[in-house]
């Protein structure tokens, strides 16, 4: 009888273009953080004592790896890279076992950190605003975050910050992805991971929260051009989807309940509207939210789309990966976690 084929769990290791078995092979533990907002990271543990090839004595292993190196870590069955990064900090460990070394490495959005400065960028959208930060950085971008055209003051912060700050007004996440700098709302997936408790999931938690959801969210700001107030409001989420809101929710209820956000101040009335959409999906979209536990899977990441299945009618359906976090260990292997949410639920039976 011919017994199915095995697959190797353990993670594939290229550093500067060269495959890395032996690393791979002393791999003690490996934790890759992949946020929605802002700079993924890795921490690689690796044995660092033993036979090196051709040498007939033990010695240090990896002791070559500086900072700087390109590390790059895929899973093998399919290929799929689930990080790419530099290496930003080193570790060595000694006395509770054989020396450990640990690899801290962050993707190449960590050159955005280094760049300080204050300055005024004048009438820019977000996007050309970006662009311009990304490319001092010399990183590629690709950007739809806002038309919005207005001055933007960087004072005395990161380009990175910077970056962050102006992105999350218009709850816009900020990531690499594939080597450039994507910043855009997130896109429905045509291809959601189907998991569930008796299909790969480990642990899934859920929770329905009324707390901090409104019925609408309301800005209001100054127009030091005309010397008009400006004024906006929003009530729904960016997209529609099948089942009831917290908005709806509420009003079911008889719940009152509105929001008005005084940061950022918005300068025209494109602005205030841009803020309310987005002050509004920002609490909207986490009215259900939980986390998950899975075995491997390398295809989530932040924006990845996950449909649940074998839990009740009011949580099934399709969920919104936040930030997302790949583990391996010798004791549990490779593991996936998830922080998920979405803005409708099915409460009726």
């Amino acid at each position: 009888m011919q017994s199915e084929p095995l697959i190797n769990i353990r993670p594939r290791i290229s550093v500067n273009g060269e495959n890395r078995a032996d690393l791979a092979a002393q791999l003690n533990s490996l934790t890759i953080q992949l946020p929605w907002h802002g700079c993924a990271s890795a921490e690689l543990s690796v044995t660092n004592w033993g036979l090196a090839d051709g040498s007939p004595y033990p010695s240090w292993l990896f002791n070559h790896i500086s900072m700087g190196d390109q590390v790059h870590i895929a899973h093998d069955t399919p290929s799929i890279t689930l990080f790419e990064g530099e290496v930003t900090g080193i570790e060595e460990q000694y006395g509770a076992s054989a020396p450990v070394l640990t690899l801290l490495l962050q993707d190449r959005l960590h050159l955005l950190g280094r760049l300080r400065q204050s300055r005024c960028h004048e009438d820019q959208t977000p996007d050309q605003l970006l662009q311009t930060l990304a490319s001092d950085a010399g990183l590629e971008a690709d950007t739809r975050v806002s038309d919005v055209a207005a001055d933007w003051h960087q004072l005395n912060e990161s380009a990175l910050a910077f970056a962050l700050r102006i992105c999350r007004r218009f709850d816009v996440g900020l990531r690499l992805d594939r080597g450039a700098l994507r910043a855009m709302p997130e896109d429905p997936d045509p291809e959601p991971v189907v998991l569930g408790p008796g299909n790969g999931a480990v642990n899934i938690r859920i929770l329905a929260d009324l707390n901090h959801q409104y019925q609408h969210s309301k800005v209001t700001g100054y127009n030091p051009t005309t010397g008009e107030p400006v004024e906006a409001t929003a009530d729904q989420p960016r997209h529609s989807a099948p089942g009831k809101t917290a908005g709806d929710t509420l009003a079911d209820l008889g719940w009152e309940s509105s929001d008005t956000l005084p940061h950022p101040m918005a300068r025209s009335h494109s602005e205030a509207e841009a803020y309310a959409s987005a002050g509004f999906h920002r609490q909207a979209r986490k009215f259900l939210h939980g986390e998950l536990i899975c075995m491997g899977e390398p295809n989530l990441k932040p924006g990845k789309e996950i449909e649940l299945e074998g839990v009740s009618p009011r949580l099934a359906g399709i969920w919104q990966v936040g930030l997302c976090r790949h583990t391996f260990d010798s004791r549990n292997g490779f593991r996936s976690h998830a922080k998920i949410h979405r803005a409708q639920w099915n409460p009726e039976p």
